[in-house]
């Protein structure tokens, strides 16, 4: 053979030994199991999100759920995901979840993501957070018994769907879903909570199609960045507009699990907002928007798993004077002065510094296309158009979730943390920290998400 045309033949061998290569990596079956338990608290709690409450709950207007996806790959690699309809998982109940994983199922804690809807219609899961709002003390007991509770259906949920785990298909796609918008309005009073529709949105519809090798719906695991607040501060269990998008999909897809995963959606609010007359609206949309997900071209997933967790420090600014404090422990507003209080017992002395708030950050890579990220806290949407943008490749899409493993507290950009306001600065005095954070939070987060995709990625 002539150089030039065994220069020609190698060239044309390069793209064929990438393909095989692909397909070597890629080759066996994904095994997937899908569960759902009812996680409705059976007898009256205080519910969780809204201070202008002003007693406990008084009925249901829809059931909560946790709802499980069980995943092994080619090589054994598992990866179970829970979705449940509560609003914040506090490190009391994150460290009771991770040890029910390891000794009921052997779970690592990077092999586990646990994201909450964020619903503001279910129930306290800390007797701190009841004492922190000033809430009768009863209820506190009310809470710890609940978790008790939420913890055997969490355990019964992910034990159930390892169970069910059988040959099946896995398939990327998105969708889009406009009824969300920016909450920061600037204004000369500075940054409040109200419709912003000139700030930044992310209206993305993730969805992961799970199939059985029959070509049946197993289920579908979907993400939306939106505050779960369309119902306002109804006393009523609910699981708000995702809980009725789970629903309408359940139902449309018998014998599927339709598992909703929060996005960044900590600046973001349903749009319309008022109350009963677009709850389910917004959730029947976002249900549309996942069966055009659905219907949309898809990007098969091969049957490889690999996942890793940093517990990411996010630094908190000082904190104010004690002379400042002690103004503040006088307030007239229960909340400023309890908190006040607070830091005044915790860091009684002039230099005290707070520790780091532990953030965890996942990542997750499905075969050698699909990158999944999941936030703890309740990240602003820049986050997830920053990583999108950053992590981003032609053919290869990635997922950014919040509400992840661990959710107590808003997770501001640098930009948030500097213009103020409620996500900013003020939310602090109702999440029990210390303070705002740090502003270079951010780039410590974008460092832990790229620095984990790096080494995933390395590996295939």
């Amino acid at each position: 053979m002539h150089a030039p045309a065994r220069l020609l033949f190698f060239l044309a061998a390069i793209p064929l030994m990438w393909a095989s290569r692909g397909i070597a990596d890629e080759t066996g079956q994904w095994k997937a199991g899908m569960a759902r338990e009812k996680i409705t608290p059976l007898q009256p709690v205080w519910m969780a999100g809204y201070a202008a409450r002003n007693g406990p709950s008084d009925g249901v207007l829809t059931d909560l759920h946790a709802r499980a996806l069980a995943l092994t790959d080619a090589r054994g690699k598992r990866l179970v995901i829970v979705g449940l309809d509560l609003i914040e998982i506090p490190q009391t109940l994150r460290d009771r979840i991770v040890a029910m994983a390891a000794k009921s199922h052997s779970l690592k804690p990077e092999e586990l993501l646990v994201n909450t809807s964020h619903t503001h219609g279910g129930p306290m899961v800390s007797s701190k957070t009841v004492s922190d709002w000033g809430i009768p003390p009863e209820w506190g007991k009310r809470a710890d018994e609940y978790v008790d509770f939420l913890i055997q259906r969490m355990d019964a949920a992910i034990g159930k769907a390892i169970a069910a785990q059988a040959p099946a298909s896995l398939a990327y796609s998105s969708s889009r879903c406009a009824h969300s918008m920016n909450r920061r309005l600037p204004t000369p009073m500075g940054f409040r909570l109200a419709p912003n529709p000139n700030g930044p949105v992310d209206h993305e519809v993730p969805v992961l199609r799970i199939e059985s090798s029959g070509g049946k719906l197993v289920g579908v695991v979907f993400g939306f960045a939106c505050h779960n607040t369309a119902l306002g501060p109804t006393r009523k269990i609910n699981g708000d507009y995702a809980g009725f998008a789970q629903r309408q999909l359940e139902k449309d897809h018998p014998g599927a699990v339709a598992l909703f995963l929060a996005g960044c959606g900590g600046d973001q609010n349903p749009s319309p907002n008022r109350g009963d007359a677009d709850a389910e609206p917004n959730g029947l949309a976002l249900a549309a928007a996942v069966e055009k997900g659905l219907a949309a071209q898809s990007l098969p997933l091969g049957p490889s798993l690999s996942s890793s967790m940093e517990v990411c420090p996010l630094p908190f600014a000082p904190l104010p004077p004690r002379a400042e404090l002690e103004a503040r422990a006088k307030s007239g507003n229960g909340f400023v002065a309890r908190h006040a209080d607070w830091v005044l017992k915790q860091w009684p002395n002039p230099g005290d510094k707070p520790a780091d708030y532990p953030l965890p950050v996942q990542v997750i890579q499905f075969g050698e296309r699909f990158t999944l990220v999941a936030l703890g806290g309740e990240p602003m949407a820049d986050y997830s158009l920053r990583l999108k943008g950053e992590l981003r490749q032609e053919g290869r899409p990635v997922w950014i979730a919040g509400y992840s493993n661990l959710v107590h507290a808003y997770v501001p950009t640098r930009r948030v943390l500097l213009e103020g306001g409620y996500e900013g600065t003020e939310a602090v005095i109702y999440q029990s920290l210390p303070g705002p954070f740090a502003v270079e939070v951010e780039e410590r987060i974008v460092e832990s998400v790229h620095r984990q995709v790096h080494a995933l990625r390395s590996k295939k």
